[in-house]
């Protein structure tokens, strides 16, 4: 079983406040397009080159990702049972605003032809740009150099701006930059891995409308199944010689504005530097949060104004955002400039992909690209909303207003599960319904409840924000613990302990086990909350307190359940080994024969059945030992480490959500 490994050399000169890419690797496109994506929570686009990469042996990703734009269609199961999820949702691959083409001569640039004699590529990590630098030759001997920063705002969610100046060298014929929206795009599909793609067949965003006039144009489309319109727009501003030509085209997926002109000096004037830039500013605007419309009005009501205000506004008013962000959450690591790199990218990273607006949430991959078809999942409350809670608490609040905006679709899928009060929240979700098709991983992980709880008590318990309890906290505190009295009973075999079956926890190597100890521990914590957020309201806020209890028919009653299910919790225990056990089960299992098991083998789940997997003492990632960290309070240090002694060696941290959590216990 692969336990640790030595890393390769980063191909990345190490700067503490960048990302650079000096060299030019084509055979590793997808990873620095993940790399250099840029996104500021409503919307994100990988880090794909402006030109494109035509004739790519290893071709990229181009994409563009809304946060909760999505796309459903029927799924269609082989065999179906009551209560599995009947529509998908999908995060959509939307138009491509970033397309620049250049034209030297009939010569199109591209880096995959020609010779690139400089080459330099940075994300700024203080700055909250992309720049790119590269002196380009071309097969027939011409030489250009192509400057670009693009920029995703954090001050306007709705827009993208990229300037580039171009400088030719050693002709003087005819130069073209085509600035284009394109809407020939579709998604990835791979229907073996849910990983990395979806099952989503052709396309999908559908263009309705298109128009080019004078320097700008636009797209609007509508998704094929459930009708979400699109509208993106762009406008230019272009510096350049006296005799430039503008040319407007649209076609079947593209509208386009092309500007024409010749590079000699008799085009400019003597004297006059032979250098050319344009502007482009790209926006995105959809039906989820603008009357449909009226899209493509604001649409180009944004571009028109970050026209006006011009490109540097735009870049400073970003710079000072980035800046204001890192006033508040910079960690200073001093001695080792890669992990200090590597800790601030990580933090861009989060600051990118987060929605901030109520309504949106964190998809798996962010939005670089289009893993577990950018599906909401725990996470968010587990390892994202944490790391906001002392340097952007606004953040932290706006990732619960999400959950609280669907909590009447959790109430109904609590229902569809035969809960007759309560709420269950979805596994994997965009817009709040149960999207996972496959239950023992997916829907049985009832710990999503106590996951947001805990999340509950900790935003209130850092930021004093008790007026969240008020308007959306405590119900659903008060709903998630109504689930767990419905789900759980008190069994006799087991000395009248109050027992979770037939559920699911953080490790998805083990499935649908009766009590599993971080479930039981994390409902636990839920119920006790409950109950205290219920005396504080009764107390402190009455009025508050007798209207929301009308309001979802709550009776003192429950809350006494919800005390006596809580200090009768069933937690399984080997007393012998001084461990918990992650499950009642766990130690009747054949442990996993790790030391026949081929290191291309891993991950496990895409080389063997789940049953074979789940009747061994396997664990994907941390389960039990994860409560070891959201609880800390509840161990001794010595139960840590016995408990970390025992479940590390059978952990295959085949989950990114593992290792980090091992680390720090």
């Amino acid at each position: 079983m692969p336990k640790s490994s030595t890393r390769a050399p980063s191909p990345y000169p190490v700067d503490e406040w960048a990302i650079v890419e000096n060299t030019f690797q084509p055979e590793h496109t997808r990873r620095s397009e993940t790399i250099f994506a840029l996104g500021n929570g409503y919307f994100g686009t990988r880090g794909t080159f402006e030109e494109g990469l035509h004739g790519a042996t290893s071709p990229g990703l181009e994409g563009t990702y809304i946060n909760g734009f999505y796309e459903s269609e029927t799924i269609r199961y082989p065999e179906v049972a009551y209560g599995f999820p009947d529509k998908s949702q999908t995060m959509l691959n939307v138009i491509n605003g970033k397309v620049i083409r250049l034209f030297v001569s009939d010569e199109e640039f591209n880096l995959l032809t020609g010779t690139i004699l400089e080459y330099r590529r940075t994300l700024n990590l203080r700055a909250g740009r992309l720049d790119r630098n590269v002196t380009w030759r071309s097969p027939a001997g011409r030489e250009v150099n192509i400057n670009t920063t693009r920029l995703v705002s954090f001050d306007q969610p709705h827009l993208m701006a990229i300037s580039m100046t171009v400088t030719p060298f050693n002709f003087s014929d005819k130069i073209r930059l085509i600035a284009a929206l394109d809407g020939d795009v579709t998604n990835v599909t791979t229907a073996n891995d849910p990983r990395s793609g979806s099952n989503l067949q052709g396309r999908v965003v559908l263009i309705q409308d298109r128009f080019a006039e004078g320097t700008g144009g636009a797209l609007v489309s509508r998704n094929k199944h459930n009708g979400f319109g699109l509208a993106c727009a762009m406008e230019t501003r272009f510096y350049g010689p006296r005799q430039t030509e503008v040319s407007c085209a649209t076609d079947e997926f593209s509208a386009s504005v092309t500007y024409s002109f010749g590079s000699g000096e008799d085009q400019w004037g003597p004297g006059k530097e032979i250098s050319v830039q344009i502007e482009k500013f790209v926006s995105y605007v959809t039906s989820l949060d603008t009357p449909d419309a009226d899209i493509l009005a604001r649409a180009r009501e944004i571009v028109t104004a970050a026209k006006a205000s011009r490109f540097p506004a735009i870049e400073t008013a970003q710079r000072h955002y980035v800046a204001a962000f890192w006033e508040r959450a910079d960690v200073q690591i001093k001695g080792d400039p890669a992990l200090q790199q590597g800790i601030r990218f990580n933090m861009f990273h989060l600051l990118q992909s987060v929605g901030k607006d109520g309504r949106t949430n964190i998809s798996a991959k962010g939005l670089t690209g289009e893993g577990y078809e950018g599906h909401y999942f725990w996470d968010t409350e587990t390892y994202v909303l944490p790391f906001f809670l002392f340097n952007s608490p606004d953040i932290s609040r706006k990732l619960l207003e999400y959950r609280y905006g669907i909590l009447d679709r959790a109430r109904a899928r609590a229902r569809e599960m035969s809960h007759p009060r309560g709420a269950l929240f979805p596994w994997r979700t965009i817009n709040g319904d149960e999207c996972s098709t496959y239950y023992p991983a997916g829907t049985a992980q009832y710990h999503i409840d106590a996951d947001i709880a805990l999340a509950i008590k900790r935003y209130v318990e850092a930021t004093g924000d008790r007026q969240f309890l008020i308007d959306y906290g405590a119900e659903m505190l008060f709903e998630t613990a109504r689930l767990w009295a419905s789900l759980g009973s008190f069994i006799p075999h087991k000395g009248n302990q109050f027992c979770i079956n037939a559920v699911t926890g953080p490790d998805e190597y083990t499935a649908v086990v009766n009590n599993n100890c971080y479930t039981n521990l994390m409902a636990q914590t839920n119920l006790r909350y409950a109950v205290e957020v219920a005396g504080w309201l009764r107390t402190e806020q009455p009025q508050a307190y007798e209207k929301l209890i009308a309001a979802i028919d709550l009776n003192v009653d429950e809350l006494a359940f919800w005390t006596r299910a809580a200090d009768a919790m069933y937690l399984p225990r080997d007393e012998e080994r001084g461990i918990y056990l992650q499950d009642d089960a766990f130690l009747d299992r054949a442990p996993w024969d790790f030391a026949n098991t081929p290191p291309e083998n891993y991950p496990l789940l895409t080389h063997y059945h789940p049953l074979v997997i789940y009747r061994h003492q396997v664990c994907k990632q941390a389960d039990l030992v994860l409560a070891l960290l959201l609880l800390s309070q509840r161990f001794t240090r010595d139960e840590k480490r016995r408990n970390y002694d025992f479940y590390e060696p059978l952990t295959t941290h085949d989950s990114s959500l593992s290792m980090c959590i091992f680390s720090i216990i």
